[in-house]
């Protein structure tokens, strides 16, 4: 906290500075946990307000701190600042936020200390933005008032691949958004998704940059082409996948469709997809890959739909990682998914489902073999080597 005091209190001299702060290491998952010790299924309106609760410490402490080194600063909860949400509790997005509010409390504070994570519905009640949430706030915050954002992390920026896991990792100095938006979608855990469409969307200047090292200069994403900067971008490693199969529905038209609208209803996005067709039966299954977090909730959507669809039964995969490789061009380039896949069954690696597009090609294999693949894939096209 002090740490981060001191880097608020730097940034202040410069000019006024808006901070938005997460909840400190392990609190929401307490949180979690004690919601789901007095009710197994929490209302997720009051899930939202007990969940908000975890930001509001980490605000008031880091105001406290600032205001006996003299920086003029004011803690302010999302809803207390403006940020006007969905009615959707535990995933709601911003739909605006009070830009004059912000820049009239500008005028007689220094720094802004600001929950991320939540904001407040039309309702009164408060709401929270789901994963990456604080990421969200940051990049709002700088599109409403035509500021630029740094986001401060654990680590110098972003690299070919997850330090972590692979450690001939390159740090990459400049990313476009395109790039970055499809290394967040696959896994990268350094910036949300939601984060970046955002950014990428206001044209917000973001700049990663490691808390413990304030004076690196860290990786900038900004507009550009990704085919100016380079082929192949990185590796993405996601471990918390499912498949999910839901076996032998009758092929014929809408059926996909109905499937989709029942798991859109419940907010819940699934991504790689394969339809297998048996032509003895004359019907089909349908596969497709969903974050675990809503595993349970797919999986009572599908039983609900089975005896509609009349369907043999639901089936699923827990074991499951998606190992993507990130670049532009990658349909007019074959030989890339060739070495991609040739390099995977060299080592060893066995692929459930395959997903490609312009920019990724995504291999869900088994979950302990993840690290593995990554590591193959970040040798087998020498990204230790990208400038």
């Amino acid at each position: 906290m002090r740490h981060v005091a001191g880097i608020v209190a730097e940034a202040c001299k410069r000019g006024k500075v808006i901070v938005v702060v997460s909840a400190m290491g392990g609190t929401t998952d307490y949180l979690v946990k004690l919601a789901k010790q007095c009710s197994p299924h929490p209302v997720k309106r009051e899930l939202d307000l007990l969940l908000s609760t975890g930001e509001q410490v980490s605000i008031a402490l880091l105001s406290m701190i600032l205001s006996d080194m003299g920086v003029a600063a004011k803690s302010l909860t999302g809803p207390q600042i403006g940020i006007f949400t969905e009615s959707i509790h535990t995933n709601a997005r911003i739909v605006d936020i009070n830009r004059d509010g912000i820049m009239s409390r500008l005028e007689d504070f220094d720094a802004l200390i600001v929950a991320g994570f939540q904001g407040v519905n039309s309702e009164g009640d408060v709401t929270t933005l789901g994963r990456g949430g604080s990421d969200t706030t940051a990049v709002a915050l700088a599109a409403a008032t035509g500021a630029g954002c740094d986001i401060y992390t654990d680590v110098d920026g972003i690299y070919t691949a997850d330090p972590r896991l692979v450690p001939d990792a390159v740090l990459l100095p400049r990313v476009s958004y395109n790039e970055v938006l499809e290394m967040s979608r696959l896994g990268a855990k350094v910036l949300h998704p939601r984060a970046v469409e955002l950014a990428r969307q206001y044209d917000v200047d973001l700049r990663v940059r490691n808390t413990f090292k304030p004076d690196n200069e860290g990786t900038l994403i900004a507009g550009g082409n990704m085919e100016i900067f380079r082929a192949i971008s990185s590796v993405a490693v996601d471990k918390d996948q499912a498949a999910v199969a839901i076996m032998d529905v009758p092929d014929q038209p809408g059926i996909a469709g109905k499937i989709a609208a029942a798991l859109a209803s419940q907010n819940i996005g699934i991504d790689m997809i394969m339809q297998s067709f048996h032509p003895s039966i004359g019907h089909n299954s349908l596969t497709f890959t969903v974050h675990q977090d809503v595993l349970d909730d797919t999986i009572e959507v599908l039983n609900k739909l089975k005896d509609e669809l009349k369907a043999r039964d639901v089936q699923v995969d827990s074991d499951c990682a998606k190992v993507s490789l990130v670049g532009a061009g990658l349909m007019e380039q074959p030989d890339i998914p060739a070495r991609l896949f040739k390099s995977l069954g060299d080592g060893g690696i066995n692929i459930k489902l395959i997903s490609s597009s312009e920019v990724k090609i995504s291999c869900i294999v088994g979950r302990k073999e993840a690290e593995k693949a990554a590591l193959i894939i970040h040798e087998a096209f020498e990204l230790d080597s990208v400038s």
